[in-house]
């Protein structure tokens, strides 16, 4: 199940990669929206789907151990904060280009930007299949959100690509090559998670600091914008809410 759930989670990606196909330019409103959607599912999939469960674990302990959360998420924020720092990438709208300096072009550095994007997601679909007990709903919950928003990322992606003169093709297979980092980064999680006993809570909460790190630091900054009609605030209160109705309605 575990396997099939980042297979989905690329396909995903891939898919939203292909729209590419069926637009001739990109669209900053349609971007604006992708992003915007992909960073409401991420922070309600940090709370509900790995702040929780390790909360939960810890609810029979001392409350010292409740601790951990906070640490294991200030790891998490420092670990992709560290990344940030250091992996060379080009924010999607604005145009700005972060980390060291390099010799990539212009569409190697907006892939880059949506691989650093993607590294959190996949750490937390391993370490949410690596906590499970006897119910895998919390995990499969989890991995359908980041699957959702992983269809718009693909498209955000792919569409620019198109636009700064790449073929369709080439551009759905950058926007597509984003996603295939959620696999070894899952299988990371998952590994990690297993093999160290006790973990459990701890690998929750750096998974959770991680995905709101990349949101709030490098996704929510692309879509604020002075247009009448704020497309990236409402499209990330609706994913938001989409992966806040998945948890509650299936957990």
């Amino acid at each position: 199940m575990f396997i099939c759930a980042i297979i989905f989670n690329w396909l995903m990606t891939f898919l939203g990669a292909s729209l590419v196909y069926l637009t001739n330019k990109e669209n900053k409103h349609l971007v604006s929206i992708a992003l915007g959607s992909s960073a409401g599912i991420m922070i309600a999939a940090s709370f509900f789907s790995l702040i929780l469960p390790a909360m939960n674990l810890l609810e029979n302990l001392s409350k010292i151990y409740l601790l951990i959360i906070p640490f294991g998420f200030l790891c998490g924020v420092l670990f992709l904060s560290l990344i940030d720092y250091i992996l060379p990438h080009e924010h999607m709208i604005s145009g700005e280009i972060e980390g060291i300096n390099s010799h990539f072009s212009k569409n190697q550095l907006l892939v880059l930007a949506m691989t650093l994007h993607n590294i959190p997601e996949g750490l937390a679909v391993g370490v949410a299949f690596a906590s499970i007990t006897n119910n895998i709903i919390p995990a499969l919950i989890l991995s359908l959100g980041i699957g959702i928003q992983n269809f718009p990322e693909g498209t955000a992606i792919s569409l620019p690509m198109h636009e700064a003169g790449k073929s369709k093709f080439v551009a759905m297979m950058y926007g597509q090559f984003s996603g295939i980092v959620e696999i070894p980064a899952a299988i990371i999680g998952y590994i990690f998670a297993t093999l160290i006993s006790n973990i459990l809570p701890f690998a929750l909460s750096f998974a959770a600091g991680a995905m709101l790190f990349v949101c709030i630091e490098d996704m929510i900054p692309e879509v604020i914008n002075k247009d009448d009609i704020d497309y990236g605030a409402i499209s990330c209160m609706v994913g938001f809410l989409i992966m806040m109705v998945l948890d509650i309605m299936l957990s």
